[in-house]
């Protein structure tokens, strides 16, 4: 049973992906930045319950993100001989854009959870501020991208066509293109997280056969 269950944590990537699109399908798209004080207070006021529950769906997603981390981290440590630099700088990216995941699912459960009972210009504060917390999560994506295709490019750990990608899509985020940089990044992260369990199968079975 532990084998099995060790061969199905790269999974997790995939796991986060359909968790995090279910919970930003949940939530909908929020009122603009610059739309009147009294639409986005009664936004999130009319909808104060699906924006929890979509909350909670995003945080639960980021641990399955930093549970994906951890996968990625052994397969790109192996690779390295022992160096491990690389696994740990990507590991750190992941760290850091599951802090930023979160910060922007408590930043939503506060709009939603409070916006009966709290002064309308501070919910329109807290409304701008959900749009632009998002540094933690870019860059934590970026570090994990750059330190994971550098780690492939080198140790062919996975294919290296997928560092290359992870360059351009480092790029990117960093861009006024942000947003579907990091759209591509969830593909990334699910085709990452499909061959690592291929990879994880294999290697598990030479080691198990009999598991």
């Amino acid at each position: 049973m532990a084998v099995r269950l060790e061969r199905l944590a790269p999974l997790t990537g995939v796991g986060f992906v359909i968790l995090l699109v279910v919970g930003l399908i949940v939530g909908g798209s929020t009122p603009d930045i610059d739309a009147p004080t009294a639409q986005i207070v009664t936004f999130w006021q009319h909808n104060s319950g699906r924006q929890e529950v979509s909350s909670w769906l995003v945080g639960l997603a980021a641990l399955l993100l930093l549970w994906f981390g951890g996968s990625l981290r052994r397969a790109i440590s192996r690779a390295e001989d022992g160096d491990g630099r690389l696994a740990a700088l990507a590991f750190g990216g992941t760290i850091i854009a599951t802090v930023g995941l979160l910060l922007l699912a408590t930043m939503a459960f506060a709009l939603a959870d409070t916006a009966d009972h709290t002064p309308p210009e501070v919910i329109h504060t807290l409304h701008v501020l959900s749009y632009d917390v998002f540094l933690p999560l870019a860059g934590g994506v970026v570090a994990l991208l750059a330190a994971s295709g550098l780690a492939f490019i080198r140790t062919a750990v996975l294919p290296r066509w997928l560092g290359w990608v992870a360059f351009v899509l480092a790029v990117v985020i960093l861009s006024p293109l942000g947003f579907f940089g990091l759209i591509a990044w969830l593909l990334w992260i699910a085709g990452v997280s499909i061959l690592l369990y291929q990879r994880e199968s294999a290697d598990l079975g030479r080691v198990s056969p009999s598991s």
